[in-house]
């Protein structure tokens, strides 16, 4: 396993990229913020292209050894138009398969994508492999 370490500068870098191919591409009027890894990135995202009206959802997964997995969802957001949902990272996709049966017209944008679950993703900015450990800034101590 090869860890990455990602600094604010980084990722504030990656942000305000990725918020030009969002305006690009999807033009969106909400933000959906995934909880925690994309609080972060959502805000600088929403800031940069002017969207206040942002909400959160926070799925927590939970995963035994034999890769069965459960996810409990705390919030529910009703599926509109012109909805994109951020968070840092897809790993294995299962986040992103949640999201998108729960709101079917939104894309789900991420800063980075592993490639188990990059096809889950409708945006990312950089791909990394599997084995790849991304360390972001708030998780160092």
């Amino acid at each position: 396993m090869k860890q990455v370490f990602l600094s604010y500068h980084d990722i504030h870098t990656d942000c305000i990229k990725l918020a030009k191919l969002i305006k690009k591409k999807y033009k969106p009027k909400k933000l959906i913020l995934i909880s925690r890894g994309g609080l972060i990135p959502g805000s600088i995202i929403a800031n940069y292209l002017g969207i206040q009206d942002i909400d959160v959802i926070a799925l927590k997964t939970y995963s035994d050894r034999k890769k069965n997995t459960d996810i409990k969802i705390f919030k529910r957001i009703k599926s509109e138009k012109k909805l994109v949902v951020i968070d840092d990272l897809v790993d294995s996709g299962d986040t992103a398969k949640i999201v998108k049966d729960m709101m079917p017209n939104s894309k789900f944008v991420v800063l980075y994508a592993k490639t188990s679950g990059k096809k889950q993703a409708d945006l990312h900015l950089y791909d990394f492999k599997d084995k790849d450990w991304l360390v972001f800034p708030w998780e160092q101590d």
